[in-house]
């Protein structure tokens, strides 16, 4: 009986080949998952501040009153004003918790007018490190504002 010299892999060292990319690629999913997981409350952060500002926008629209933002290194207060004998009445205020993992680097108030104006300006978030980490631009009217990761 001869045997032929091999040249090619068996079954069985390709199912084993298989498994052990397979391993690795679960591997790299799998740290890539923990890594983005360690935003995720920032993710959550921004997603309640979107939602907190349309709400702001289309009920300043329907009421005819302007908010106040508040941002300060744990909440974020949307604060919508009615002015009556020279002082604001308060309605409902909203608070948006700030995740640990980043901050303001000094406390800001924006003024959205019901008119939908509000002055240009940019907001620094630093993380724990105090290192910028986003700059959250804030434009006239009721364009809104955009958020860019450093």
């Amino acid at each position: 009986m001869k045997f032929r010299n091999k040249r090619a892999f068996t079954v069985i060292e390709l199912i084993v080949y298989l498994g052990v990319i397979i391993g690795i690629l679960m591997i790299n999913l799998m740290l890539i998952k923990v890594v983005q997981a360690g935003n995720s409350s920032e993710t959550i952060f921004w997603h309640s501040f979107q939602s907190a500002w349309t709400r702001m926008t289309l009920n300043a629209k329907a009421d005819d009153i302007s908010y106040r933002v508040t941002i300060r290194k744990q909440v974020v207060i949307f604060f919508p004003m009615k002015l009556k004998r020279a002082h604001f009445d308060t309605v409902h205020e909203e608070r948006i918790p700030v995740p640990d993992s980043i901050h303001v680097n000094q406390v800001r108030i924006l003024i959205a007018h019901d008119d939908g104006f509000s002055a240009p300006t940019t907001i620094v978030w630093l993380g724990k490190d105090n290192n910028v980490k986003y700059y959250q631009k804030v434009q006239m009217g009721w364009s809104g504002y955009r958020v860019e990761k450093d």
